[in-house]
C-alpha cells in the first residue's frame, strides 16, 4: 500500500467515524424500545465500527510518518473501546429465545454470548471477512522492550533447567482407528449413497470397479445388442471425460486471468512471492523504526531550541501571571498565600461556571436524579422494575472519537489530500513544537518559577510573623494527628491474601517466585499460533442431541468458528493489548477469566495458545498434569497460587495468561455419580485460593487473563464456575466471568479442515502431490463426529513419507477413508451445561413457577 492510498484510506475511515458519531448523537432515547430493535441497532453499530477498526489497523501498519502513527493509534484506541462496549451490549440485549418469552410481553434481558450477525451483514452489504480478527500491530510495539527483557530472563531460566528442548503445552495424542474390518461395510454403503446422489455427479469417476461392473451387468441383461451399446456407452463416457478436462482447463485459465485464482503450479514461484512480500514488510518496519527513533532524538534537540528561542518570554509571562494573583490575594485577604493552589483553583471554577452556562439544567437534573433514586428505592418494596435497553452511547466515548476526528481535520486533512499533499515520511518539526515541545518547556519553566516564588514568599512570611508561625505549626500538627487517628479507626482494612501470611512469602522477590515456578515446570512457551489457525467458517448447526421427552425446550444452535473468534477477539485480545485501553474501559467490560468447554479435540488448547501468542503473554500452566503431586497439602497449594498471581500482577511481566486445563478437577462440588473416573479429588485444595485470588487480587489495572478448559463440565459445580458478581465473599462469587462452547466441527468446517491439513502436510514435505482428485465433501460426510484433532492425526498417518513421494498415484479420498469409522456422538452434557451456566434453566423455572402456584 503506497503512502497516498494509505492517506486516502485514513480519510475514508474518518468520514465513516463521523457518520457513526452523528447517528449516535441524534438518537432519540426518550421513548422505550424493544429488545429486538435494540439488538438490531447495536449489531449495525458493532459491524460498522469493527470494519473501521480493521481499516485503521491496516492504515497504521502501512504508515511510516511517526506523528501520523501516533494520531492513528489514538483513534484506534477510542474505536476499540467502543467495539468492546458494543460487544457487551450485544450479549446483554440478545433477542429473547422461546424459553424466556413471557405471555404478558414484558421481557427481562437474557445474556447470550453468540450474536447472529448474518442479517446485519447482509443489510450492510458486507462479508463476514470484513470483520477481521487480526491483532492490531500497535499491541506488538507497545512494551516491546520490557517483553524482550522478560522473555530473555525466562528463556535463560528454562535453558538452565531443560537445555535446548524447552517445555510447551502438552497436546494429547489421538489414536487412529483401523476400521478396515469393523467399519468397511458402513463406509462402502455411505460412499455408494454419496456417489448416486445428484450432487456428486462430478465425482462419479471415483467410484469403485464393482459399481461399474454392476452397471454393465444391468445393461447386458436389459439389451440384446450388448456389444454395440457398451461401445457407445464407453465412447460417450470417454468424450464426456475429455470435455470435462478441457472445460476445467478453460475455467482455470479464465479464473487465473481475471485474478480469481492464483497460478502457482510451481511451488518455488509461490515461495519466492511469499519471500518478496515478507521482504517488503520487513523493509517497511525498518523504515518505521528509523523514522520513530529519529523523531524521538529530534524531540530532545527541539526542546533545547525552544528553550533558547522562547524560554525567556515564557518565563516572564508565567512569573507575571502568578505575581499578579499573589498581589490580588494580599490586597483582598491581607495575608500572604501559603501555596499556589488557589491560582489553579480559579481556572477549575471558571470551567465549571462555563459548563453550567452551557447546560443550565444540569443542577436540576441532578436533583431530579436524586428524587428518582428515592422513588425507585420506595418502589422496590412493591414492584420489581424491568430494565429497558438504552441506545445512548457513553458521552465520554463519543467525545473521544469526536476529538480524533477534529485532530485529523485540523492537522492532516490538508496535508494528505489535494495538490498541496505532503509526501515526506519524516516528522514535521513545527508540528512537534506546537503539540509536544512547547508544553514540555512550559511545564518545566512553571515548576522553576513556582519554586522560586514560593521560596521568596516563605522567607517574607517568616520575617513578618515568626512567632505566629510557630504556634500555628504546633496546632496544625496536633490537629492532623487527631484526624489521622479518627480516619484510621473509621476505614475498613482490606482482608489480607492467604499466601501473604505464610512464612517467607512476604520477603520473597518476584524473580525468586519465577525461578521456583520454572523449576516445577509451570512456566512454558506457548506454541506460536494465531487466532485464524482455528479453522472454521460462518455456518451454525443444531447440536446432536438424543431424543427425549422434553421436546418443548429451545435447543440453541452451536456457535460457528467465526462467532467464537470474534468473542475471543473482543474479550481477550483487544482489552489486554494495551494498558491505555484498559484504563478507558468500564468496570463491567473487564474480563478476567474465560472458560472453554466442549468435546475433546475441538480446539480449546489451540485457542488458549493463540491468545497467549497474539498478546505476547507469559504463560503460567497450572493444569493438573503439570502440578501433579508437587504441591501437596493446603499450605503448599496456597503458596503456589500466591506465587502465580504475584508474578502475574507484576506490570513488567504483563500480559500474563494463567492456563487451567481440565479445570473441572479444581471446581468439583459434592461427589456425583461417575465423578471418581480419572479425577484427582485432592485438587480441590486449590479451589478456595483460586477463587480468593482471582476475585480479590486481580484488579482493573492488571493485564491478566485466566483461561480454563474442560471436556467434562458436568463433573464440576456450576455455582463455582459461574461468576455471580463482586458482592459477597470472594470464595462465594464464582470463578469464570465468561464461558464459550467449542462444538464439534460441522460439515462445512470438516471440509475446510481436511483441505487445510492435507495442504499443510504436502507443503511441509515439499511434495509435488496435488489435491485436485480428492473429494473433500465425501470426506466431510464420512468423518461426521470426528474432531479437528482426530482429522489432523488421520492426515499425518495417511500421508506418510513414502505416500507423499509416490508421484505415480494422485491423492484420492480412499487414502483416508480406511481410518474412518461411523460415529454417532451426542452433545447432551454440553447442552445441559450451557443451560445451567447461562442460567437458562433458572429463568425457565422462574417463568413456570407462577403457573404451578396457580394450579395448586
Amino acid at each position: 500500500m503506497s503512502s497516498e492510498s494509505t492517506d486516502l484510506a485514513w480519510g475514508e475511515s474518518i468520514k465513516e467515524l463521523q457518520t457513526l458519531v452523528e447517528i449516535e448523537r441524534n438518537i432519540d432515547d426518550s421513548s422505550p424500545i424493544s429488545i429486538d430493535d435494540a439488538q438490531n441497532h447495536f449489531a449495525k453499530l458493532y459491524c460498522r465500527y469493527s470494519i473501521v477498526l480493521s481499516k485503521l489497523n491496516k492504515v497504521y501498519e502501512a504508515t511510516v510518518q511517526p506523528q501520523k502513527r501516533l494520531d492513528i493509534r489514538s483513534t484506534l484506541i477510542h474505536v476499540i473501546c467502543r467495539v468492546i462496549n458494543l460487544r457487551h451490549l450485544l450479549v446483554k440485549w440478545a433477542p429473547p429465545n422461546p424459553d424466556v418469552l413471557t405471555k404478558d410481553g414484558t421481557q427481562q434481558p437474557f445474556s447470550w454470548e453468540y450474536a447472529d450477525l448474518d442479517r446485519t451483514l447482509r443489510e450492510l452489504h458486507a462479508a463476514p471477512s470484513h470483520l477481521s480478527t487480526d491483532t492490531p500491530s500497535m499491541f506488538n510495539e507497545e512494551g516491546l522492550k520490557s517483553r524482550r527483557e522478560r522473555d530473555a530472563f525466562i528463556l535463560k531460566l528454562l535453558r538452565e533447567k531443560y537445555g535446548d528442548v524447552l517445555p510447551t503445552l502438552e497436546e494429547k495424542e489421538w489414536p487412529i482407528p483401523s476400521s478396515k474390518d469393523v467399519g468397511a461395510t458402513a463406509i462402502n454403503e455411505t460412499s455408494a449413497e454419496f456417489a448416486t446422489s445428484g450432487d456428486m455427479n462430478e465425482g462419479c469417476h471415483h467410484s469403485s470397479d464393482d459399481e461399474s461392473e454392476s452397471d454393465t451387468d444391468t445393461l447386458i441383461s436389459d439389451n440384446e445388442n450388448t456389444h454395440e451399446l457398451a461401445a457407445t456407452k464407453i465412447q460417450a463416457n470417454f468424450r464426456r471425460h475429455i470435455d470435462q478436462i478441457k472445460a476445467n482447463k478453460v475455467r482455470q485459465w479464465v479464473s487465473t486471468f481475471i485474478g480469481m485464482k492464483s497460478d502457482y503450479t510451481n511451488q518455488l514461484d509461490r515461495s519466492n512471492l511469499i519471500k518478496n512480500l515478507e521482504d517488503v514488510i520487513r523493509k517497511r518496519k525498518q523504515e518505521q523504526t528509523y523514522c520513530r527513533e529519529k523523531y524521538e532524538q529530534d524531540l530532545t534537540r527541539l526542546k533545547d531550541v525552544v528553550k533558547d528561542e522562547e524560554g525567556f518570554r515564557m518565563e516572564v509571562d508565567l512569573r507575571e501571571e502568578r505575581i499578579k494573583w499573589i498581589t490580588d490575594q494580599v490586597v483582598r485577604t491581607n495575608a500572604i498565600p501559603d501555596s499556589l493552589e488557589g491560582f489553579y483553583a480559579k481556572d477549575i471554577a471558571s470551567t465549571e461556571i462555563n459548563e453550567v452556562a452551557k447546560d443550565p439544567k444540569a443542577k436540576d437534573n441532578k436533583k431530579m436524579d436524586g428524587d428518582d433514586k428515592k422513588s425507585k428505592d420506595k418502589g422496590k418494596e412493591t414492584q420489581v422494575e424491568i430494565e429497558v435497553p438504552s441506545l445512548a452511547a457513553p458521552p465520554t466515548m463519543l467525545d473521544s472519537i469526536t476529538e480524533s476526528i477534529h485532530t485529523y481535520d485540523s492537522r492532516w486533512k490538508q496535508r494528505n489530500t489535494g495538490p498541496n499533499r505532503v509526501r515526506s515520511q519524516y516528522h514535521d518539526e513545527e508540528l512537534a513544537k506546537n503539540l509536544i515541545i512547547r508544553d514540555q518547556v512550559k511545564s518545566e519553566l512553571t515548576k522553576e518559577v513556582e519554586e522560586k516564588l514560593m521560596s521568596n514568599l516563605l522567607k517574607i512570611k517568616a520575617l513578618e510573623d515568626a512567632d505566629k508561625k510557630k504556634s500555628k505549626s504546633k496546632k496544625e500538627t496536633k490537629g492532623k494527628k487527631g484526624k489521622s487517628k479518627k480516619a484510621g479507626g473509621k476505614g475498613k482494612k482490606e482482608k489480607p491474601l492467604p499466601g501473604a501470611k505464610l512464612p517467607g512469602m512476604k520477603d520473597m522477590k518476584v524473580e525468586e517466585m519465577i525461578q521456583e515456578l520454572v523449576d516445577h515446570g509451570l512456566i512454558c512457551n506457548p506454541a506460536q499460533h494465531v487466532l485464524n489457525d482455528f479453522i472454521g467458517g460462518y455456518e451454525c448447526q443444531p447440536p446432536k442431541v438424543a431424543e427425549s421427552e422434553d421436546n418443548e425446550r429451545w435447543i440453541p444452535l452451536d456457535p460457528s468458528a467465526f462467532q467464537l473468534k470474534r468473542s475471543i477477539y473482543d474479550y481477550c485480545i483487544l482489552p489486554l493489548g494495551s494498558e491505555e485501553i484498559k484504563d478507558h474501559l468500564q468496570d463491567k467490560e473487564h474480563v478476567r477469566s474465560l472458560l472453554f468447554y466442549g468435546p475433546e479435540g475441538s480446539g480449546k488448547t489451540l485457542l488458549a495458545q493463540a491468545i497467549a501468542s497474539e498478546l505476547g503473554a507469559l504463560l503460567i500452566n497450572l493444569s493438573s498434569t503439570t502440578i501433579g503431586d508437587s504441591f501437596g497439602g493446603k499450605e503448599s497449594a496456597t503458596r503456589l497460587v500466591h506465587m502465580a498471581f504475584s508474578v502475574a500482577k507484576e506490570k513488567s511481566y504483563g500480559p500474563v495468561v494463567i492456563y487451567l486445563d481440565d479445570c473441572h478437577e479444581f471446581f468439583m462440588g459434592k461427589a456425583k455419580k461417575g465423578a471418581s473416573i480419572n479425577i484427582k479429588a485432592d485438587l480441590k485444595r486449590f479451589q478456595k485460593d483460586l477463587l480468593i485470588y482471582k476475585n480479590q487480587s486481580l484488579t482493573k489495572e492488571d493485564r491478566v487473563l485466566i483461561i480454563g478448559c474442560t471436556n467434562r463440565p458436568d463433573l464440576a459445580d456450576v455455582k463455582l464456575l459461574r461468576w455471580k458478581g463482586s458482592k459477597g465473599k470472594p470464595e462465594k462469587q464464582g470463578f469464570f466471568e465468561r464461558s464459550l462452547y467449542c462444538p464439534r466441527a460441522n460439515h462445512a468446517d470438516r471440509s475446510m479442515l481436511w483441505r487445510k491439513f492435507i495442504q499443510k502436510k504436502i507443503s511441509s514435505r515439499n511434495s509435488q502431490q496435488e489435491m485436485s482428485q480428492i473429494d473433500f465433501d465425501a470426506l466431510a460426510v464420512l468423518s461426521d463426529g470426528f474432531s479437528a484433532a482426530e482429522i489432523a492425526s488421520i492426515v499425518n498417518v495417511a500421508l506418510s513419507e513414502d505416500r507423499l513421494q509416490d508421484s505415480t498415484r494422485s491423492l484420492i479420498e480412499q487414502d483416508f477413508t480406511c481410518h474412518l469409522s461411523p460415529r454417532k456422538p451426542t452433545d447432551d452434557i454440553f447442552l445441559a451445561f450451557t443451560r445451567q451456566i447461562t442460567e437458562l434453566d433458572a429463568r425457565v423455572k422462574a417463568i413456570k413457577a407462577p403457573a404451578t402456584k396457580k394450579k395448586k
